[in-house]
């Protein structure tokens, strides 16, 4: 059983996913976690105390989310695609309001620079995985192409978030895009 704080970390998270950050309050995340009044706010004095927490919370659960099982991750062009396409499902399917809320933690991190450390430090632990598994799937620029495939797939999440497309076969078309840089293929 978590404990309380992650608990209210937890519904805070929910609470900016499915209501945005105009939505977050003390009193609502005590409603959420089904806490009496005051709950949030003994363990988060003012509003920016709860957001830095919730990116806290984010990160742990977003880390989790984008390297699940790693040993199941196959290090070839076919598995990365697979793995990243899993992750875009996850964050369009059961993962949602998580995936909601980063972008709204995005665009809070975009106005209150504050943020930008906690959000860096989250995103360095997932490259550092992911670049590792870049390099060995046949990468010949895994700093660039990580890059490259992060804010394709962070784009693509976005989109299918607005405007979902009918068939997305998100493995594929990060397979294309894989392709497009030439992994396995030596530099000229």
């Amino acid at each position: 059983m978590p404990d309380r704080r992650t608990v209210l970390l937890d519904a805070a998270l929910e609470l900016v996913g499915t209501q945005g950050m105009r939505g977050l309050t003390h009193r609502a995340v005590d409603a959420a976690a089904d806490l009496p009044p005051g709950s949030t706010s003994n363990y988060f004095r003012t509003r920016e105390a709860l957001i830095l927490g919730i990116v806290e919370r984010f990160i742990a659960r977003e880390r989790a989310m984008a390297t699940g099982p790693r040993d199941e991750v196959d290090p070839t062009p076919e598995g990365v695609a697979a793995a990243f396409g899993r992750f875009v499902d996850r964050a369009l399917g059961p993962d949602r309001p998580v995936t909601l809320a980063r972008y709204a933690i995005l665009v809070e991190t975009a106005q209150n620079p504050g943020l930008r450390e906690g959000m860096a430090v989250g995103a360095d632990q997932v490259d550092t995985w992911t670049l590792d598994l870049v390099t060995r799937a046949g990468s010949q620029h895994p700093e660039r192409d990580l890059g490259v495939l992060a804010n394709y797939v962070t784009g693509l999440v976005l989109h299918e978030l607005a405007l979902p497309s009918p068939d997305l076969d998100a493995a594929a078309r990060i397979r294309a895009v894989i392709d497009t840089l030439g992994w396995g293929t030596p530099d000229p």
